[in-house]
């Protein structure tokens, strides 16, 4: 395996037996939930899938994302390209039981995933690239005049607050 068209779906179970490895590029516009989150829709995630057969004997993958999102930045509004370089591990399993049966840990090295014989890579993209965008995208520079300490003028205001218990007492309460 190795060339492939995203939206062609793929054996999890036999990528991970043959150590194949399924590359491509995810266009925005063919990202439907994706592209709500960008600015554009022009552009593309290159993506590589590589199957293995973890430690513990489970059919696994690793996927590695590249590309640039086009995004807007929270802070100022203006345009923004966050770029993306993203590697995740997952071990795949055959059915939801055995999905729903699986203990949380935090500290695993890879995520279950639920795998078939007609894999969609395509989704696995488009999910792990909404995973790195940040909730509030801003530029460098925003970020850090966001987080910039207040001027001294603001320190001399006074509290909304301050008057109300004196006007709790002059209203009988």
């Amino acid at each position: 395996m190795s060339k492939a068209d995203a939206r062609a779906p793929i054996d999890a179970f036999e990528l991970a037996r043959l150590r194949g490895v399924v590359e491509g590029r995810l266009a925005f516009d063919a990202a439907r939930r994706l592209r709500a989150s960008l600015r554009d829709a022009s552009g593309a995630i290159d993506y590589r899938l590589e199957g293995f057969v973890d430690e513990r004997g489970r059919s696994a993958a690793r996927l590695f994302l590249r590309g640039d999102l086009p995004l807007s930045c929270e802070h100022c509004g203006q345009a923004m390209n966050l770029p993306l370089e993203h590697e995740a591990a997952f071990y795949f399993v055959r059915d939801e039981s055995e999905l729903a049966a699986l203990p949380v840990v935090v500290d695993e090295d890879a995520e279950p995933l639920l795998g078939s014989t007609a894999f969609d890579v395509a989704t696995l993209v488009e999910d792990e690239a909404i995973l790195c965008i940040p909730v509030s995208p801003r530029h460098a520079q925003c970020a850090v005049s966001a987080e910039a300490p207040e001027s001294s003028t603001t320190s001399t205001r006074t509290n909304p607050f301050a008057e109300l218990p004196g006007l709790l007492r002059k209203n009988g309460r």
